[in-house]
């Protein structure tokens, strides 16, 4: 199990990197298919392929973080120590799927991939689709985590209910159908659906930022 400094280190740092790589990841269409969305990126392999790297290694860190966090708050007389010891377990196997999904999509700028017969299109869609499931297992675990904090006051009861809250409403958004709300095409379930995930995400990113930070400050 890390040290505070460790696990509030990973889940700050982690953040932060990600926050960095959406400003260094090629601009790829989200409407186009993702035989297109492939080519983009190949023909920005460079870009893409720091990217990859600099997002698996954010996203990997804070969930490493996560579930040392979560490791460190269970014990026999600690309320919620089943729900944390559920969402350290989460946490790797989310880790697993993200990594698998990182690596799939950085095979596709290997020449040799498609040299050998390799599909970028089919990689790339099966990469999206991997990834996206991932936060489900996000969802559960910061929900979890959250309840654990708040019945735990370990760190501040306010910061558990919220990041309970967006596990909630990432969660929401993973079961109910998800669409981009500015598409006419979108439906208002599609619509509502997406809106929780993005707001869900975003609560998850932030949450994780200010726990870390939290963590830290108290291994001072």
């Amino acid at each position: 199990m890390g040290s505070k400094m460790l696990t509030g280190s990973l889940m700050l740092g982690g953040m932060i990197l990600g926050i960095i790589m959406v400003f260094v990841e090629p601009s790829v269409s989200e409407t186009e298919n993702f035989a297109v969305s492939a080519q983009q990126l190949i023909d920005n392999s460079t870009q893409a392929h720091i990217s990859f790297l600099g997002n698996t290694v954010a996203m990997l860190a804070a969930l490493i973080g996560t579930a040392y966090l979560a490791r460190s708050m269970q014990g026999a007389d600690k309320p919620g120590s089943d729900l944390v010891g559920l969402a350290s377990v989460l946490a790797f196997i989310s880790i697993t799927v993200l990594a698998v999904s990182g690596v799939l999509q950085d095979s596709i700028l290997s020449t040799s991939f498609t040299d050998r017969g390799g599909d970028a299109g089919t990689s790339f869609a099966i990469s999206e689709g991997i990834g996206s499931g991932a936060f489900g297992f996000i969802g559960v675990t910061i929900l979890l985590l959250g309840i654990a904090i708040f019945r735990q006051k370990n760190l501040n009861q306010i910061v558990g209910g919220v990041t309970g809250l967006f596990g909630a409403l990432l969660i929401l958004g993973m079961v109910l159908p998800a669409g981009d709300p500015s598409l006419d095409s979108t439906s208002t379930i599609e619509a509502i659906g997406g809106m929780l995930w993005f707001i869900g995400f975003l609560g998850w990113v932030l949450m994780t930022m200010v726990i870390g930070g939290i963590t830290i400050k108290q291994a001072r």
